[in-house]
């Protein structure tokens, strides 16, 4: 049975906890953050005296779209600008969707790097269906790619679940109307039944599979959706009385399972997926990155954003946190959480491109998986589109 929860404290606590890790997309509606200017390369924040645990010297981390400056352009590589991207997915030809929150738009990332707007403006944040060039988003979050070529977009202002088909037509998924605030702006709701006649509050990731079921972390409803190939939506159980705090990604694995991001409640939470889901056993037993295995004892993700699951063919397959809280990238297995890009320094952001060791991220927000084993990072604070790549084991990167 749903907990029921007013629909003002839902969201006060959300903006409250969301402030502090800095990652989604309604802190940027509240407050601009000042652009964080540097020319590409390495910036360091750490002197030789920094013993946080750090990364793996078997990955590399690089910069594929934007930079650390904050704004709107098309172009190639470090030539575009995003302005708070949040949510990433991967198609099978290797383009990269790119929800860019700021911008209302979705962009695209072809495997050359070159970036281009493919649905919503800048200029205008709204609610239109239609063609992409004239669709509008308010703030959307994040986004999947189906078997067929479609984008699924959580379209978080709007309280909706919009679909970009490969055609350049965007229509709502699933969603409808929600009452108004005091300036007239939807505050969401929460109702299953049909696609057109459910409700969210304030979806943020998404995800689908290979039948076409579309989850979705709805944050303002602490919860988990399920729209069915037949529109129908519904609830996915939690165990527990206190339940999730604000979901903000869901990523399928192996085994019929699910796993979700529970950013202001620190946690990550696992199960069938059509639930019940419980929180994943293993938080809090991590281990840092380091020349050899069992380095020191770290604390594991602090404020999970993002969510991935790597196949085999990867050379470190596995579940994937991007941590918002400490700048970092983890891993998930049965040893517990292992940290495998950035410095576990909470409070200490910074953009640099290398090893696992030596990389810096800002927020990271967004994190998908793709079927080489890579990982694309929207790395929310710094404005750009990151690839993790993990190379064979002992062979450092450069």
């Amino acid at each position: 049975m749903k907990k029921e929860v007013s629909p003002i404290v839902a969201l006060v606590g959300i903006l409250i906890a969301l402030t502090a890790v800095q990652v989604l997309y309604w802190r940027g509606l509240m407050w601009e953050p000042p652009g964080v200017e540097a020319p590409m390369g390495r910036q360091e924040q750490f002197g030789p005296e920094q013993t946080a645990p750090a990364g793996l010297a078997e990955v590399s981390v690089r910069t594929v779209a934007g930079r650390p400056s904050s704004g709107y352009r098309d172009g190639q590589g470090d030539e575009a600008l995003f302005d708070g991207p949040v949510g990433v997915a991967v198609d099978g030809g290797g383009t990269v969707y790119v929800v860019d929150s700021r911008n209302h738009s979705v962009r695209a990332v072809s495997p050359s790097g070159e970036v281009r707007t493919v649905a919503g403006a800048r200029e205008e944040a709204g609610y239109v269906d239609g063609p992409a060039g004239e669709a509008r988003f308010r703030a959307p979050a994040g986004a999947a790619v189906g078997r067929d070529g479609s984008v699924f977009v959580a379209d978080t202002g709007n309280h909706r679940i919009r679909c970009l088909t490969r055609e350049g037509m965007v229509s709502t998924y699933a969603g409808s109307e929600t009452p108004p605030d005091d300036i007239g702006r939807q505050v969401g709701g929460y109702r299953d039944g049909s696609a057109a006649e459910a409700q969210f509050c304030y979806p943020v990731g998404v995800a689908v599979d290979g039948d076409g079921v579309v989850y979705v972390a709805d944050a303002g409803n602490r919860a988990v959706r399920r729209i069915d190939t037949s529109g129908e939506v519904s609830t996915l159980p939690v165990a527990g009385e206190e339940g999730m705090t604000a979901p903000t990604q869901v990523a399928l694995g192996e085994g019929d399972r699910i796993w979700v991001a529970d950013t202001s409640g620190g946690k990550v939470w696992t199960g069938p997926r059509l639930g019940p889901l419980r929180e994943w056993e293993g938080a809090g037993e991590a281990t840092a990155g380091g020349p050899t295995a069992g380095g020191p004892t770290a604390s594991g993700p602090t404020a999970p954003a993002g969510i991935a699951v790597v196949g085999e063919k990867s050379a470190r397959p596995g579940v994937y946190v991007a941590d918002a809280g400490s700048h970092c990238l983890w891993r998930l297995g049965a040893e517990g959480a292992t940290l495998v890009a950035g410095q576990q320094e909470a409070g200490a952001p910074g953009w640099a491109d290398g090893s696992g060791r030596g990389a810096r991220f800002w927020s990271p927000a967004g994190l998908a998986g793709t079927p080489e084993g890579d990982l694309y990072v929207a790395d929310y604070g710094n404005n750009c589109v990151r690839q993790v790549r993990f190379t064979a084991r002992g062979e450092e990167a450069e």
